[in-house]
């Protein structure tokens, strides 16, 4: 992530919050960024192409004014080639908007729908926000379960015991 695509996110935030439509906007990005295929995107991150021309192809894509006038900022300010950056950066400000916190779970096998609700259970209540749990299939696990969150790791598996018992051996 970028300090300028925080930037950038913050500011479409703010303008999209005023608006009453911060979540609207969101999958507005998934919408333009499918579209800008490689020949696009060399075309709008061009220099030598005039910015009104990148505007007209633009306007074309997006028919949300906010939005499209955001595209527009980008392209006067030669940063439409951040927006995959800003995309993620606006939904890290959404999910702290509504509380949600997304976690990656590493299991052995496919955990159970009464195991995936028991542990968004547990993890409301330490956190106090809503759980978007996404559930990953490791067969390296022998047993047990890493769960990482926002650059956090909790790290529960035989694996990692085993190697920190075979670390302390060492010393």
């Amino acid at each position: 992530m970028s300090l300028l695509g925080f930037q950038y996110a913050e500011a479409l935030f703010s303008l999209a919050n005023e608006a009453k439509k911060a979540d609207e906007v969101y999958p507005l990005f998934d919408h333009i960024l499918t579209q800008i295929d490689d020949d696009s995107r060399v075309f709008l991150t061009h220099p030598n192409v005039p910015k009104d021309d990148k505007k007209t192809v633009i306007g074309k894509m997006s028919e949300d004014e906010l939005f499209r006038h955001f595209l527009f900022v980008l392209i006067d300010n030669n940063r439409l080639n951040e927006l995959n950056d800003i995309k993620q950066e606006y939904k890290t400000i959404l999910d702290q908007q509504n509380k949600l916190l997304e976690v990656t779970v590493y299991s052995k096998k496919t955990l159970s729908d009464k195991e995936i609700d028991r542990l968004k259970a547990d993890l409301k209540r330490k956190t106090g926000r809503d759980i978007s749990l996404e559930n990953v299939v490791d067969e390296t696990i022998v047993g047990g379960l890493r769960i990482e969150y926002e650059g956090y790791v909790l790290d529960d598996t035989i694996n990692n015991y085993l190697h920190s018992l075979k670390a302390n051996l060492k010393k």
